[in-house]
């Protein structure tokens, strides 16, 4: 190129190239300036901006001599305007000449085109192609930038002054037309929004189609999968109600913690979508109506709620939850008929009696108070069983051999296994200890995993979630046989159980007492027919345990005003607990967390007897191990709580016994508060009498009436004031110490239950179970000792192995799933029945009617699990609706510093302070070893045997005066009596080093004493108290009684859930009465359900 430069692109000549090339250029003709040479004073002569005429290439040479002209260097801002300003230029020139266009409008319009469907396209090639790379964003500039400068643009909005000024109001215009509007932001944001609008719509109009209907939604609520599930089919919706609803922060989208935004938008797309299509209701309204159905919510609440669409209406809940349980009666018929196909068994009914009085206050013709009665049932499904355990055959086979004759005493005894029991009494010792010391805490997780690893027995598979299915109820009355073999059969045909097919295999019907004891006499009666032969009873648990609680209370709160500190009365007026009104039929809770209460402080006096250290470890600046606790626990055990420690509180000599390994600490000379002719005299160099409180001899203030005060109706029932306990002359025990170590003994029996059942060990609860045998047989309820004897038969010699073990994996159910959460079948058929009972107070129909057969009472969990599913889908879990107990540390010190001034748990030879308690388990085993055993066996043939009959029954069946107790004995016969080992007397003492007591070792290391059945047996107390012969085995259990106990997973610690199930106590009606009348209509039930009772035995007696 010589002297004239590079030729540079963008520097003020637009046609010029980056870099010269000879050959492609050759005859290219450029017109550039013109360099002349340059001369000395060049600067003078310098002309800008000079044009050349004479192409580039064909120029002569210049003179170098001449002076040189050139443009001077620009910078990148110069040349970027210079660009725009070329720009502009040649834009003018093309908006000046836009023929043959009218205006800039039609050559947009032209320019973006598009082709009607079906005609060919006039244009050109070029200008579809380059229309297709604008708005298909594939040029540097696309849609993107031109929208932004259309709205912006300060002509697209009107101003004030404008002829079209009306159109500043018609941003997002609602009510018009967009066409309608000029200006192109009004028109822009108009259009826009009808767009939005539009689409918005038609999401909504696809959603009412996708509307779910499985009945299975309504035990599977979460407003997280509604909300995913929107975020599919509805994501415009779904954006504009987040924007609408969600607070920002810099921005960013936030989540409130008490309105999340999320839960807004679904409850306002559910209600758009019924507003739109009222059938489309099975996302958020169906759950929420049924749920306010369940909640039993007001009828003008639910109209109002389904006005605004956020519920569906009544009717359409009532006729969902028909729909619902037509669905679930069909799939359960399917599944049971295709297993009975299969020769299996999946499922087990649990049944029980509902009854409630509806009172009428307006009386007449056809309107009388009335009690309705009829019968419930829940089908669970039975899991981990063997194939073919549920054939009847074998069952029929083994029942035939009559193998229970064999049954003695020693059997049933030593059929109990005493190591584990007495190490698990241990753990509970060991666990009120370190629940009461602060610094022991960090041993809780690990006794409880003894509980579950060591100790476990018969454990439920974990992660295990019982199927339930509730009945529809019917108007049965289940103490007679004609309504209890209607009722069976009205359960079977739900289930979809056949007589004729299904005969060939077991069935297994769960009840309380009073439905076992029917059952067993109804196979009787229909055996030589060939009916209900395949008709299991099975006992269940929860009556069970609230039996040995009534008895418990009885035999240990002695008289009203008593000053004895071992008798619970005296502990709860200590610490502040109510008396029941009638100890032999308590409310089972709250006494159960008296007693509790009352227990662990009799058991850490115990330990701090034995040293002290471990209450408050702290101060020796020393924590003990797990193994040295386990160890002195043990040795508490076997020295206030084992079956020999009661015997030895009867006799000094026995106490104070040398030989004795473990004997109780001697404490204080007692010096009786009075010494009547029938006690011991005083004992020389006493201290001086201590002095009786005021408040001891008191009656309370509710004992004190006027003449006046006293109601003229009838009062409720109340137990008779037992008598004070006189001693025989010549007493030389410590009666106070005695019945402290039974309520030890007894209650720590009825713990280990209430504890094993949350757990799931069905294993712990039968080991309890089998004791309990020999404790029903020394109280005054014989009927469950009857009972008990039954079922240990049945499983002992009529089940099969694999029967067994299938149905002690389905004793218990578990609705959650949830580890500490198992409970018996027949607590939660009650907690069932006062839904249904509070219902029939409400609507007022009889229980067979089709509002509670197809509505209520099949889909009762529903409405209990309900709650929880609305409360958990809606982030309210933490807002638990039972509580806990309150913490009674208080209350147990109060009980600690009585038993340590009163020296209960030392010996204080001739103490008895008017109270004693039976030892029932001794007197059990006297009154088996002395006939009533073997009258058991003599009147009871298997169920299922054709030669059964209704006459050998009898002793099943319910009365009203049981036979008279067993008399004590001084001594064991001798049929009792091992025929390989000598008769053991009261003075052979298992804490001596006899070689006829032995050792019992506990898994974990520790020991303690266990007895034969004869030594047992020989604990005769001469003078221990008789039974009054109460048996109150089928009174209807006092109100306030159906909650549930559960374990706290973390610490293992048993806690109280107060209403059951999670189910809110409602806050109820008042109606205008006082509580006399409230305790008048309570009695008139009673009564009338007592005479119900007795025409029911009549009519079978006739």
């Amino acid at each position: 190129m010589g002297h004239y430069g590079p030729l540079r692109g963008k520097s003020g000549f637009a046609d010029a190239p980056r870099r010269y090339n000879k050959q492609k250029h050759k005859q290219l003709a450029l017109t550039v300036p013109v360099l002349p040479p340059v001369p000395p004073n060049a600067d003078q002569y310098r002309v800008a901006g000079f044009l050349p005429t004479v192409p580039l290439l064909s120029a002569p040479p210049l003179d170098p001599v001449e002076p040189r002209i050139c443009a001077p260097k620009r910078t990148l801002e110069e040349r970027a305007t210079a660009d725009v300003a070329a720009k502009f230029d040649a834009m003018e020139r093309i908006l000046g000449d836009l023929h043959p266009f009218s205006s800039l409008g039609e050559f947009l319009s032209f320019l973006f085109y598009h082709r009607p469907h079906g005609e060919s396209d006039p244009r050109g090639l070029t200008h579809a192609k380059v229309v297709s790379r604008f708005l298909s964003g594939r040029s540097s500039i696309c849609m993107a930038d031109i929208l932004p400068l259309i709205y912006q643009h300060r002509s697209s909005f009107p101003s004030v002054n404008s002829t079209r000024s009306h159109e500043r109001n018609a941003m997002f215009c609602t009510s018009g037309r967009p066409e309608d509007l000029q200006h192109a932001r009004p028109y822009l944001l108009t259009w826009a929004a009808h767009l939005t609008a539009e689409e918005a719509r038609r999401q909504v109009e696809a959603g009412t189609h996708d509307d779910p209907d499985d009945p299975n939604n309504l035990g599977h609520f979460s407003i997280r999968r509604i909300e995913e599930q929107y975020l599919k089919i509805l994501p415009l919706p779904m954006m504009l109600t987040e924007f609408m609803a969600a607070p920002r922060v810099k921005g960013v989208f936030t989540v409130c913690k008490r309105r999340p935004h999320p839960m807004i938008q679904v409850s306002a797309i559910a209600s758009f979508i019924v507003s739109r299509n009222r059938y489309a209701n099975g996302d958020l309204a169906m759950i929420l109506g049924i749920w306010h159905f369940a909640c039993k919510s007001h009828v003008d609440l639910k109209r109002v709620y389904c006005r605004l669409a956020s519920t569906v209406s009544d009717t359409t809940s009532r006729d969902a939850l028909v729909s619902v349980t037509a669905a679930n009666f069909t799939a359960l018929q399917l599944k049971t008929r295709a297993a009975t196909a299969h020769g299996e068994r999946i499922t087990a009914t649990i049944f029980d009696n509902v009854q409630e009085y509806c009172p009428v206050y307006e009386q007449g013709i056809g309107r009388q108070s009335e009690m309705k009665v009829g019968c419930a049932a829940t089908c669970v499904g039975l899991e981990d069983c063997a194939p073919g355990a549920f054939t009847a055959k074998p069952y029929y086979d083994r029942v035939a051999l009559n193998l229970r004759t064999k049954l003695t005493t020693d059997i049933l005894y030593d059929n109990i296994d005493w190591d584990h029991v007495g190490g698990v009494i241990q753990l509970h010792w060991l666990s009120a200890l370190a629940e009461f010391a602060p610094e022991l805490e960090h041993l809780l997780p690990l006794i409880s995993n003894l509980f579950r690893t060591t100790f476990a027995k018969h454990p439920m598979r974990e992660g295990r979630k019982t199927p339930v299915q509730p009945l529809s109820t019917n108007s049965e009355h289940e103490l007679t046989s004609q309504g209890l073999e209607r009722a069976i059969y009205d359960f079977d045909g739900q289930i979809g159980i056949e007589r004729e097919i299904d005969d060939g295999l077991l069935e297994i019907l769960q009840g309380d007492g009073a439905s076992y004891a029917m059952l067993l006499r109804l196979s009787k009666f229909c055996a030589p027919l060939g009916k209900f032969r395949n008709k299991i009873p099975l006992l269940e648990i929860w009556h069970n345990g609230s039996t040995t609680q009534n008895s418990i209370a009885a035999n240990h709160y002695g008289p009203a005003t008593s000053s004895d500190p071992s008798s619970l009365c005296k502990c709860s007026s200590t610490a502040g607990f109510k008396r029941p009104a009638n100890v032999k039929c308590c409310d089972y809770y709250p006494t159960v967390r008296n007693c509790t209460a009352i227990w662990k402080a009799h058991v850490l006096d115990c330990w701090r007897r034995s040293g002290g250290s471990h209450l408050y470890p702290c101060q020796t600046n020393q924590l003990p191990t797990l193994d040295t606790l386990l160890a002195n626990a043990a040795t508490l055990v076997d020295r206030y709580a084992s079956l020999a420690a009661p015997q030895h509180a009867l006799d000094a000599a026995e106490s104070t016994n040398p030989d004795h390994i473990n004997p109780v600490p001697v404490g204080s000379p007692w010096v009786p508060l009075r010494t009547p002719a029938t006690q011991s005299p005083p004992v020389q160099n006493a201290p001086p009498p201590v002095q009786m409180d005021a408040a001891d001899t008191m009656p309370d203030l509710v004992d004190i009436q006027e003449p006046s005060d006293v109601p003229h109706t009838a009062a409720p029932e109340t137990e008779a004031a037992p008598k004070c306990h006189e001693e025989l002359p010549g007493f030389t025990g410590d009666r106070v110490l005695r019945n402290s170590e039974l309520f030890m003994m007894d209650f720590g029996w009825f713990l280990e239950l209430i504890t094993a059942v949350p757990e799931g060990d069905i294993g712990r609860v039968w080991e309890i179970m089998k004791i309990w045998i020999f404790t029903y047989a020394g109280s005054s309820h014989e009927q469950y000792r009857a009972y008990l004897l039954e079922l240990y038969c049945f499983l002992k010699y009529d089940a099969s192995v694999d029967l067994r073990d299938a149905v002690l994996n389905n004793w218990l159910v578990n609705i959650t799933g949830e580890l500490g959460k198992w409970i018996p079948g027949d607590l939660l058929q009650e907690h069932y029945n006062r839904w249904l009972e509070d219902m029939v107070q409400k609507h007022g129909a009889e229980f067979d009617d089709e509002f509670y057969r197809k509505m209520i009472s099949p889909n009762v969990h529903y409405f209990l699990r309900i709650k929880e599913e609305i409360t958990e889908g809606f982030n309210l879990k933490s807002r638990g609706k039972t509580h806990t107990s309150r913490d009674v540390r208080d209350e147990v010190k109060l009980l600690m510093a009585l038993f340590k001034e009163e020296e209960v748990h030392l010996f204080r030879e001739g103490r008895s302070m008017g109270h004693a308690a039976v030892n029932q388990f001794a007197r059990g085993c006297r009154c088996l070893d002395e006939g009533k055993l073997n009258d058991f066996l003599e009147k009871s043939t298997p169920p299922s045997t054709p030669t059964a009959s209704a006459d050998e029954d009898e002793q099943m069946r319910p009365h009203s005066s049981p036979s008279p107790p067993c008399s004590p004995s001084p001594a064991p016969s001798v049929s009792s009596a091992r025929e390989d080992e000598p008769m053991q007397t009261g003075s052979a003492s298992p804490r001596s080093l006899s070689p006829a007591s032995s050792t019992l070792t506990s898994d974990c290391g520790s020991e303690c004493s266990t007895w034969s059945i004869a030594s047992v047996a020989s604990t005769v107390d001469p003078n221990e108290p008789e039974d009054d012969g109460d048996d109150r085995t089928h009174c209807k259990l006092a109100s306030g009684s159906f909650g549930s106990f559960y374990i706290n997973a973390r610490t293992g610690l048993m806690e109280y859930a107060e209403n059951g199930e999670g189910e809110v106590e409602e806050e109820g009606e008042d109606d205008g009465r006082n509580e006399d009348e409230q305790e008048d209509d309570k009695s008139e039930v009673e009564n009338i359900y007592s005479q119900s009772d007795g025409e029911a035995s009549g009519s079978e007696s006739n």
